[in-house]
């Protein structure tokens, strides 16, 4: 079990958040709105990124879905776009704003506890539209994305400016996410503690859960398994400099 930390940063997607499927909020998929290849499209707008969305080069979300889509077909009419424009804002904000209590209980308690949290997400514009709307603000001490920063996990200086944000030393924190973005390495050559969670991961992607977890030092289901796990109920951090 993870010793109780002095602070903690949060990875957002997959982490806190879980964006739905479209058929779960009665929309197609992006793809099938434009009518690209769902694999070259995914490719391009997210693992690639080829915009630097995620480094802030492309803040406005019809110009970055018009961009990415026009680079596979450039004949794809402007109320496809705007169509699968509107269906991934309907998505996120499904996710960002309709938290579950249990995550949302799990960050009180380590609000209770004395414990500071920041947010290191590696995030578009486009992405956090309705960050002001979601339960989770008001329950970090610090938000770091990286459209806003122009740097981007595993880069150290992401994580860097969220300790600073919160006054924490990197052997002091836990890192805690899916571990996309190689969070973890990064998290772990500053000095962090790392902790894979894999509930979201796991359902979608299993096959890179065995890479994922060379570079984590605990793994739990979901966050509210992890802070049940510190054993937090009437106990302050209590943080040793060796957690391996």
């Amino acid at each position: 079990m993870p010793p109780t930390p002095r602070a903690i940063l949060f990875d957002l997607f997959h982490t806190l958040v879980s964006i739905p499927p479209p058929e779960d909020v009665g929309h197609r998929p992006i793809a099938d709105i434009l009518g690209v290849p769902h694999k070259e499209w995914e490719r391009l707008f997210y693992q690639d990124d080829v915009l630097g969305r995620a480094l802030g080069h492309v803040l406005d979300p019809l110009e970055a879905m018009r961009r990415v889509t026009h680079r596979i077909d450039p004949t794809v009419h402007e109320d496809r776009i705007l169509e699968a424009v509107n269906s991934r804002r309907r998505r996120l904000e499904v996710g960002l704003v309709q938290i579950a209590p249990a995550f949302l209980e799990a960050l009180d308690r380590v609000r209770a506890a004395g414990i500071r949290t920041a947010l290191v997400s590696d995030a578009g514009a486009d992405d956090v539209e309705c960050w002001d709307e979601s339960p989770l603000r008001a329950r970090l001490d610090a938000v770091c994305f990286s459209f806003a920063l122009g740097v981007r996990k595993p880069d150290p200086r992401i994580y860097r400016h969220a300790l600073d944000a919160i006054g924490a030393t990197p052997e002091e924190t836990l890192f805690v996410g899916d571990g996309g973005s190689n969070e973890h390495q990064g998290a772990r050559a500053l000095g962090m503690g790392t902790v894979l969670v894999t509930r979201l991961v796991g359902a979608w992607w299993p096959h890179v859960l065995p890479d994922r977890r060379l570079h984590a030092d605990w793994e739990f289901e979901d966050v509210p398994a992890f802070v049940a796990a510190l054993g937090l109920d009437g106990r302050g951090p209590d943080y040793g400099s060796d957690v391996r």
